[in-house]
């Protein structure tokens, strides 16, 4: 990617404003599951609602294109990870709606510390001083944010830690088991793999759906404008800019989401929180810019 950087400025631009486009957009998640939690849906409701209208239009778009799903052999781990990615947004959905978001996309925001101490412990990867010092920066950011003697509610606490850890195994599932593919037919087998999951859900433990129409378009906001849009451009964006600068871009995500729950939603924003939140994010480009030089 490096001659793209230097050789085709425009092209630059026009990724960098893609996958920060993309970023901006996944932002918005709480802004519609607020509606949509206020209208009388579950997360089980609006994720089933949310996975299955996005896998629905983006099946459409490869049909159109003609391009087809991969083989058995790629089908069934790919759709894993989208069992892993559903267990993540399950995680942080519900820990959105029982405490609250900007402590939520925090703790969510911790998966990069997740993935380094496993790839560390596990995977035999280099524990570097850049590595090392991220981890204690991140553990001491969760630390922060949630008070040190854990005050406020415990049980949206562990649904964001799960969030994390979730989406932690799904990346390292998919990296280490899944060959590389076509991302967008890849996002549309995970987004199927995640309607299956929550279709299971709602067999198991039954849902809740949005019982006006402003609910309904949020939900629909939500497939259209923060999961189809963002992988769009994302998907567009990312190869233009290289790995390491799409992953420090995409840490916009979490401070747009905070933005939403402290202007929009009313959320108070509390000193633990924002400095939490800032090591957190800190930690968050290192790992992230150390992971994509590693694998660049």
């Amino acid at each position: 990617m490096q001659s793209v950087n230097q050789n085709c400025p425009q092209e630059y631009a026009r990724g960098f404003a893609l996958v920060l486009l993309a970023a901006f957009c996944y932002g918005l998640q709480p802004f519609f599951a607020h509606f949509a939690y206020q209208a009388g849906a579950d997360p089980i409701g609006l994720l089933l609602i949310r996975f299955s209208l996005a896998a629905g239009m983006m099946l459409l778009w490869l049909k159109t294109k003609r391009i087809r799903l991969p083989s058995i052999k790629l089908l069934g781990p790919t759709l894993l990870i989208g069992i892993g990615y559903a267990a993540s947004a399950l995680g942080y959905y519900s820990a959105s709606r029982t405490t609250s978001v900007s402590l939520a996309v925090i703790l969510m925001f911790s998966f990069p510390a997740f993935v380094t101490l496993y790839s560390i412990l596990f995977m035999d990867e280099k524990a570097s001083l850049g590595r090392l010092l991220s981890l204690i920066l991140a553990s001491g950011g969760v630390a922060v944010s949630t008070g040190l003697n854990l005050k406020g509610d415990i049980a949206g606490i562990g649904w964001a830690l799960f969030a994390a850890i979730s989406y932690g195994a799904a990346i390292l599932y998919g990296t280490a088991r899944v060959p590389p593919q076509n991302p967008v037919v890849s996002a549309t087998v995970i987004l199927i793999g995640g309607a299956l999951t929550f279709a299971i859900a709602w067999l198991l433990k039954g849902a809740h759906w949005p019982q006006s129409p402003l609910g309904w378009t949020s939900t629909l906001g939500l497939a259209l404008f923060a999961t189809i849009l963002p992988i769009a451009t994302f998907v567009s964006g990312s190869p233009r800019i290289g790995a390491s600068d799409a992953s420090t871009l995409s840490t916009l995500e979490p401070i747009v989401a905070v933005t939403i729950a402290v202007l929009l939603i009313g959320e108070e924003m509390t000193p633990s929180l924002i400095g939490g939140g800032a090591m957190v994010m800190v930690a968050a480009v290192m790992l992230s810019r150390c992971r994509a030089k590693a694998t660049g």
